[in-house]
């Protein structure tokens, strides 16, 4: 975790803390003698509620009884770290809470976390060493380890083998590049019925950020400078590589438009055949092979080379809140939720990749029916992964981002919104914002 980011934001922290509605003090209901009950906030969405009300929590209260956990929730992942500041401001904040690359910056800078140091070095029962190191760093801040992550995954590639060959096109090989990329796009890309319109891409190009920075990294680019100071997204290698994805829709049309795609999602274009390649996460098998159960033959395919290879990660993970009045019965529940036991749960409930190796190695060579072959690209691609950096002012970073979506749209050039956006990240970054 980039100490710049946080130090930056710590300036606004205090103003956020105050707009949070203060509490009253409330108390919460006493424990039945010899038991401890912990508060764990977590997402309110019907997978996450689903997953730990009903597996892990149980599972985790059958292997130690003298020790329950309630869940809070938001009413909707909006507004997540709202409630959770209003708990805080209010004394009355839960004992453990998830957390993603996005919002744990702002924990960190506040001291809201408790440092893990002294836990992970007089428990012998724990080794951090277990744990994908990638990982475990995003969640280091001031040398204090202050979360343990659960689950994982790089981005890589998904293509239909059955368009590939109905179209004679050579599937990814593991050294692929940006022009065999291209050349295959263009290839699959069809008017399939003649009407002058194309029915088929060859890719989609989505313009999350947990997408198009790698295309940045892979052009010798970056978003940040080394020690996070700086947005750099104005140099050449940066606009370069913005350009070439943006592009795939706009130029190339060997993508679709937010038009073209009539209101899918890009998992559901490649789903209904409608692209052949795709660039996603491990936590498109709860879709793809738990849910939907494609009926065609895929693959997975690593990230095409471009003068670098690089993709990104994302994470989840969680923490023990510095507050709590029970740190050593906290420590075994954030233990668990990392551990082989939760790890199976996860890996089999389709979440992405357990952050433990062994687990996650596990997964990987005993995989479940219907996935995909090469699903070992997802761990070779932890060499080249990196984290979208996501500075604390979050909010105000998103909404410097939209310049960049009208990249997407065609209504800026990507060289302009490049350049604009950088200006008002620096901004952002060197100016008394708040």
């Amino acid at each position: 975790m980039n100490a710049s980011f946080l130090t930056h934001f710590a300036r606004g922290a205090s103003l956020l803390f105050v707009a949070a509605l203060a509490g009253c003090g409330a108390q919460r209901p006493k424990d039945p003698p010899g038991v401890v009950t912990l508060e764990f906030f977590n997402y309110a969405s019907p997978e996450f509620l689903e997953l730990y009300n009903n597996k892990l929590i149980p599972a985790f209260e059958k292997k130690h009884p003298n020790i329950k956990i309630r869940t809070i929730t938001d009413l909707g992942n909006t507004s997540y770290d709202a409630k959770l500041m209003t708990l805080m401001a209010g004394k009355i904040p839960p004992d453990l809470i998830h957390v993603t690359q996005q919002n744990f910056p702002f924990y960190a800078v506040k001291d809201a976390v408790l440092p893990l140091d002294d836990f992970i070095r007089d428990d012998p029962a724990f080794d951090a060493g277990d744990y994908y190191p990638q990982v475990m760093h995003e969640l280091n801040y001031k040398d204090r380890q202050l979360g343990l992550p659960s689950d994982f995954s790089t981005i890589i590639f998904f293509y239909n083998q059955e368009l590939f060959e109905k179209y004679g096109v050579e599937p990814p090989k593991p050294d692929w590049t940006w022009d065999d990329f291209l050349a295959a796009a263009r290839k699959l890309t069809r008017d399939t019925d003649g009407d002058g319109h194309t029915d088929l891409y060859g890719f989609s190009n989505p313009s999350s950020y947990n997408r198009w920075p790698a295309w940045v990294w892979m052009n010798g680019g970056d978003i940040f400078s080394k020690d996070g100071s700086d947005c750099v997204m104005d140099t050449p290698e940066a606009i370069g590589g913005m350009e070439f994805y943006v592009n795939l829709s706009l130029k190339e049309k060997v993508a679709p438009t937010p038009g073209q795609s009539l209101g899918q999602d890009f998992e559901d274009m490649f789903a209904s055949q409608r692209v052949a390649m795709i660039a996603d996460s491990r936590f498109a098998y709860k879709r793809f092979v738990q849910t939907r159960k494609l009926k065609f033959r895929w693959d997975a395919a690593p990230m095409p080379r471009g003068k670098e290879q690089a993709t990104t990660f994302i994470w989840g993970a969680n923490c023990i809140m510095r507050s709590t009045k029970h740190p050593k019965e906290a420590w075994e529940f954030l233990k668990f939720l990392s551990g082989p036991e939760a790890a199976r749960i996860n890996a089999e409930a389709g979440n992405a990749l357990p952050a433990l190796i062994s687990a996650a190695e596990e997964a990987v060579n005993n995989p479940s029916p219907g996935t995909p072959k090469h699903d070992r690209y997802f761990l070779d691609a932890v060499s080249y992964g990196r984290t979208a950096p996501f500075p604390p002012q979050f909010a105000e970073y998103n909404a410097a981002m939209v310049g960049l979506q009208d990249a997407f749209l065609g209504l800026k050039p990507v060289d302009k919104a490049c350049r604009d956006f950088t200006k008002d990240v620096n901004t952002l970054l060197h100016g008394e914002v708040f």
